[in-house]
């Protein structure tokens, strides 16, 4: 009996699951078969994913907490991938694409093909021959024949993309263009393409209010980038940029996304490691039917650090209020004499007794904010606006370099800083005249003078008869140990060696080294060129008594956390110089001279103390010598030491004054501010 209801029981249980399994088949069938697309489209459009809340990039500071960039709270357009429909994708896009053109508004579009009829490749490079280079390369990579037309390949990406027959030529050309860089971007749906960054909140208004023409355009804001003071400082501060695909394939694995933005030249790249936040996650609810969006925070961003540079905003405006203002009047006719064709310079101040960069200024410049609405522009300027000239701008130093070939000349024991030579004017070497600059101009000559004395009027045929007595083996060595021709240790990525002159030289270039460039090299001229910040540099080692410091940019980096510093620079010392004191003295007391009674006198006639500088001038293929002036103060206590240079400025007479008003502001600038001073003409007397 007992066995017949167990049984029973056992019969129905697997009757239970056997019916069980059958409504389960079912429904699955229902579901996935007979009812699968509707599931579908409820499911695509309810998504749930998470993004990336960008975190602030942290501040760049001038030496004293003075805000040199911040950030403000910006709109961003982002295309975020809804569901497979390409159709429906490519008309976002030309949506977004004609809404922009319409604005005369900015977004990426690197497509190499013009965006009008008829087509044309639009290949970039320096030259024909770059440009060539990379349309080999674009058409390789492809595998489309090297002689295919550019509005074949617009034909093979609009097969690539799905791009409809309804649209014109052009509008198809402007879909490619942007489905181009999300390709390049890996678009999915995990992974939005941001279209445009700092958006007006007019055309935020315009994609919110027309959802259905934008249905997969997404809206949010993050902090963009600003430039507290316009210009300034923007060839040292640098930019930022999204993330290239070859900066991200290095860089993914340290947490970057293929939408962050990055440091691309200046301080924003030097310290990026340093400025870099640590971006925070947001849970994103999209319901697209009822057009609402619910976001849930589940990480917080974590901002960037604070970074304190060595720079003195207010001597960084004189000192590029004072390039600019010189410069157009060195172009005038004016007190400087009948006028030149000066037209670009660079002027650095430095704190000679710790190698840390007070002032670097570059004329002509431009605003970081609009780089890249001004880019084409400013990439099309013939005085080239974006170049570094203090950085990466090599010129002959004329006779800066003549204190270079002093201190030489004297350690090397070939003259004392007492005796007196006596000059013609002419020197004659090997059965070829070398003129002094006097002789050239009057047919005269500086008489009987002393090493120091040589210096004040710039002696060419003294300095000749230097680079004979001791040829050109101590010249380099002792260039090399002043930092010239040397790296000054920057951080700034792709500054110029520079090159001291000399038969390696040469000989490495191909060409012949002759016995008589010795004597050219020993007055500044041959082979010889150096930066702006190498110059400056160099007589501070002169003016602090033989230490070459580490030019440095950073000064320290506190932490967003907690306001701790984590980093902190201290000074370097590259090259100590042993000399004598007599020797040095010399030098220094014939950089006073010039300063007291030479070329740079009317500059420094009314300063309130004394100082000393060394002028120079030297000659370039076409127009007015460039002119060079380098120099620091106090003459008694050194403090400060200064280079200029002035393409095509005549002279370094003329370039003195810029370092007047460098040194003015960094000894003298008080609670006035530094546009008042300017109104009140205390600057550029």
């Amino acid at each position: 009996m007992e066995n017949k209801q167990l049984k029973r029981r056992g019969i129905v249980l697997y009757v239970l699951i056997i019916m069980l399994a059958l409504v389960s088949i079912s429904r699955l069938f229902r579901l996935q078969i007979i009812t699968g697309e509707e599931y579908k489209e409820i499911s695509d459009s309810r998504l749930a994913r998470s993004i990336p809340v960008k975190a602030p990039r942290g501040e760049i500071l001038d030496r004293y907490g003075r805000a040199l960039v911040t950030n403000r709270e910006g709109f961003t357009v982002a295309i975020a991938k809804i569901n497979d429909d390409k159709n429906a994708l490519n008309r976002v896009v030309l949506n977004l694409a004609n809404l922009f053109s319409s604005k005369e508004m900015d977004y990426e579009d690197t497509f190499p093909v013009s965006q009008t009829t008829p087509f044309e490749y639009r290949f970039s490079g320096a030259d024909e021959e770059a440009k060539q280079k990379a349309k080999q390369s674009f058409l390789e990579e492809r595998k489309y024949a090297a002689d295919i037309k550019a509005e074949e390949v617009i034909e093979k990406y609009k097969k690539r993309y799905n791009i409809s027959d309804e649209y014109s030529q052009e509008e198809v050309r402007r879909i490619i263009g942007v489905r181009y860089e999300m390709e390049k971007r890996n678009f999915s749906s995990n992974n939005p393409y941001v279209f445009a960054t700092d958006v007006d909140i007019e055309t935020i208004t315009t994609i919110k209010e027309k959802r259905e023409q934008f249905f997969c355009a997404t809206v949010y804001s993050e902090p963009i980038r600003q430039y507290a003071s316009g210009s300034l400082a923007a060839h040292i501060l640098g930019r930022v940029g999204i993330i290239s695909p070859e900066e991200y394939a290095e860089l993914k694995d340290q947490d970057y996304g293929m939408n962050d933005y990055l440091g691309k030249e200046g301080a924003e790249k030097a310290f990026e490691k340093y400025l870099k936040g640590k971006d925070g996650t947001n849970s994103v609810e999209r319901k697209i039917r009822e057009g609402e969006t619910e976001i849930v925070y589940s990480r917080e961003p974590v901002p960037g650090n604070s970074v304190m540079l060595t720079i003195d905003m207010d001597l960084q405006w004189v000192a590029e209020k004072s390039l600019e203002k010189n410069i157009q009047r060195i172009a005038a006719t004016s007190k400087y004499g009948s006028g030149h064709d000066a037209c670009a310079g660079a002027a650095v101040a430095v704190d000679l007794n710790t190698g840390e960069l007070l002032a670097i200024a570059s004329y002509p410049t431009y605003n970081p904010d609009r780089f890249y609405e001004d880019y084409s522009s400013l990439l099309n300027d013939s005085n080239r606006p974006m170049f570094n000239r203090a950085l990466n701008g090599v010129y002959e130093p004329g006779s800066t370099f003549k204190l270079c070939t002093a201190l030489a000349s004297l350690e090397s024991g070939v003259v004392t800083p007492s005796e007196q030579m006596t000059t013609t004017g002419v020197y004659n070497y090997l059965g070829h005249d070398f003129m002094c600059h006097i002789y050239r101009s009057s047919f005269a000559s500086h008489g009987t003078i002393t090493i120091s004395q040589a210096i004040q009027h710039s002696c060419n045929y003294f300095f000749y008869d230097m680079g004979k007595r001791m040829g050109i083996e101590p010249i380099q060595e002792y260039a090399t140990q002043l930092g010239l021709g040397e790296y000054t240790g920057i951080e700034l990525a792709g500054e110029e060696k520079g090159q001291v002159a000399g038969p390696e030289l040469r000989e490495k270039n191909g060409r012949q080294w002759f016995p008589g460039d010795v004597l050219q090299a020993a007055i500044g001229q041959s082979d010889n060129l150096f930066t702006p910040l190498q110059l400056a540099n160099y007589v501070a080692t002169l003016a602090n008594g033989g230490s070459n410091y580490e030019v440095h940019l950073l000064k320290s980096v506190k932490s967003n956390a907690d306001d701790s510093i984590i980093f902190e620079n201290t000074p370097k010392i590259k090259h100590k110089l042993n000399v004598k004191e007599e020797n040095l003295q010399a030098v220094l007391g014939g950089m006073r001279l010039v300063t007291s009674e030479g070329t740079a006198s009317a500059a420094f006639a009314d300063f309130p103390f004394k100082t000393g500088g060394k002028t120079g001038s030297a000659q370039v293929s076409s127009g007015s010598s460039n002119g060079i002036y380098v120099g620091y103060a106090p003459y008694d206590n050194p403090q400060v030491a200064v280079a200029v240079v002035v393409e095509h400025g005549g002279g370094g007479g003329n370039a003195s004054y810029i370092a007047r008003d460098i040194f003015w502001e960094y000894f003298f600038g008080g609670e006035d501010t530094v546009e008042q001073r300017v109104q009140e003409n205390v600057l550029l007397p």
